[in-house]
C-alpha cells in the first residue's frame, strides 16, 4: 500500500510539473488573442464585415492584424536596440514563468526545422584513415575548412566534433538527417545504400 501510494505522489508531482508550463502558456495564449480578437472586433464594426461574416469577422481580422504584427516584428528585430530588449525581457519572463525557458527551446527548434539553411546539418561521409564515417556536415567556410559531428552509436546526440578539409567529407544529398540518423541508431544499418 505504500509503495502504491509512493507511486500516486510521484505521478501526481509529475503531471503537475508537465501541466504547469502548458497551463502558463494557454494563459498568455488566451490573452494575446483576446486582445487581438478585440480589436478585430472594432474593425469589423468599422468596415461593416460583421454584417457579412457575423461573429467569424473578428476572428479573422484578429487573426491578420496578429500576422501582420508577427511579420513587421521580424524586420524591427534587425534593429540592435530591439535586439537588446526582447533578450532583457526574455531574462525577465524566464524568472518569473516556470517552464518559459524549456517551451521556448522547443519553440526555437520548430523553428530552425522549417527554416532550412543551406550547406549546413547535412548528412556527410567523413573519411578516417582507411574507413568512412557517418558524420553531421556543421558548417562551412570559404577557405576549404568544415566542421563536421561525428554520432557516436548508437546515440545520435554525443559523439566528437572534427574541423578538416573539405575534401575529407563526401556529401550525401539525397540522404536525409533522419535517415542516417536511424541508421546510427541501428548501429550502421542501411548506410551502404546511402547517395
Amino acid at each position: 500500500m505504500k509503495k502504491f501510494l509512493l507511486q500516486v505522489e510521484r505521478n501526481c508531482i509529475s503531471g503537475a510539473l508537465l501541466l504547469l508550463p502548458l497551463f502558463v502558456f494557454g494563459l498568455i495564449l488566451q490573452k494575446v488573442w483576446g486582445f487581438f480578437q478585440k480589436y478585430g472586433e472594432k474593425f469589423a464594426k468599422m468596415l461593416h464585415l460583421d454584417d457579412v461574416f457575423g461573429i467569424v469577422a473578428q476572428d479573422i481580422l484578429g487573426g491578420l492584424i496578429l500576422l501582420l504584427l508577427l511579420y513587421f516584428s521580424g524586420y524591427l528585430m534587425r534593429l540592435a536596440f530591439l535586439k537588446k530588449f526582447t533578450s532583457w525581457i526574455d531574462d525577465k519572463l524566464m524568472i518569473f514563468l516556470p517552464g518559459y525557458e524549456k517551451n521556448k527551446k522547443l519553440a526555437e527548434e520548430k523553428l530552425k526545422k522549417k527554416v532550412k539553411t543551406p550547406n549546413t546539418n547535412l548528412p556527410v561521409l567523413l573519411k578516417n584513415g582507411e574507413y568512412w564515417q557517418p558524420a553531421h556536415l556543421i558548417e562551412e567556410d570559404t577557405e576549404g575548412n568544415v566542421v563536421v559531428f561525428v554520432p557516436t552509436a548508437p546515440s545520435k546526440d554525443q559523439g566528437q566534433i572534427f574541423v578538416v578539409k573539405t575534401d575529407s567529407i563526401k556529401k550525401l544529398p539525397d540522404t536525409t538527417l533522419g535517415s542516417l540518423d536511424a541508421s546510427i541508431k541501428s548501429l550502421g544499418k542501411g548506410i551502404l545504400s546511402f547517395k
